[in-house]
């Protein structure tokens, strides 16, 4: 098991499970997980939110649904939330704690956390949930943190400098309005949507010493595209399709 950076500068490109292998699997559940894994990927990418009590859970949207009640997760407490069931896509699921995923990933792959944006009033609970669980995965650098929200890469960064930050962005005047950032020369990747992804980003990129993730890539010949353009890393709900990987 190798760290983040090394993987890049040593292995080449790295592939990552969306939310694990959504297809295979219920999203954001450890059975997704495994599933990304077992297909070849180098490592999984997953979304943290955080209950009303301050537990780091792992769910991508803001709501779920449990027959005929929808509740908002930053809204109810852990001990009700684990004991109910969900209805997902692929299957029925309970929320797992963000904690325990990482115990399970910790030492075995690459974890990109993304950290869903939130209010201005719970950004800085939602970071220190977060970091209080990402800390304990060793090694430490096998973890990058992701957000939309400069703001939480931000007091992620003061939290702890030495956490790896990416920031996400599905349009380039985002990355525009942080050109002149303080963040710009704290992150250590950017995570465009992969459209937005050509010859001149990479440049930019290259020349601020960032590298690039792109997301979310389910076709082989782009993912050959842009592996040709230098990418660093490829965000993927089909793992399978992605694999082997293209030269």
């Amino acid at each position: 098991m190798s760290d983040i950076l090394s993987w890049i500068r040593l292995e080449g490109p790295f592939l990552l499970g969306h939310r694990g292998f959504p297809s295979q699997a219920q999203e954001n559940t450890a059975f997704s997980f495994e599933a990304a894994l077992e297909s070849g990927c180098d490592g999984v990418e997953l979304d943290a939110r955080m209950t009303a009590d301050g537990v780091a859970v792992v769910h991508h949207d803001a709501e779920a649904t449990s027959g005929d009640e929808t509740i908002v997760i930053e809204e109810q407490h852990w001990e009700r939330l684990q004991a109910m069931s969900f209805e997902g896509e692929v299957s029925a699921y309970r929320i797992p704690r963000l904690g325990q995923v990482l115990q399970d990933l910790s030492g075995r792959c690459l974890i990109n956390v993304e950290i869903k944006p939130t209010s201005a009033a719970n950004r800085e609970r939602l970071v220190r949930a977060t970091y209080r669980e990402t800390d304990k995965v060793r090694p430490r650098e096998s973890v990058l943190v992701s957000s939309f929200d400069p703001e939480i890469l931000q007091i992620m960064k003061k939290t702890d400098p030495s956490v790896l930050v990416g920031f996400l962005f599905s349009e380039l005047k985002a990355l525009n309005q942080l050109e002149n950032e303080v963040i710009m020369d704290q992150l250590t990747s950017i995570h465009p949507q992969h459209e937005l992804i050509d010859k001149k980003l990479m440049r930019r990129a290259t020349e601020r010493g960032l590298f690039v993730h792109a997301w979310t890539v389910d076709d082989e010949a782009r993912a050959e595209e842009l592996v040709k353009l230098g990418v660093t890393g490829i965000i993927s709900n089909n793992s399978e399709m992605m694999l082997p990987y293209p030269e």
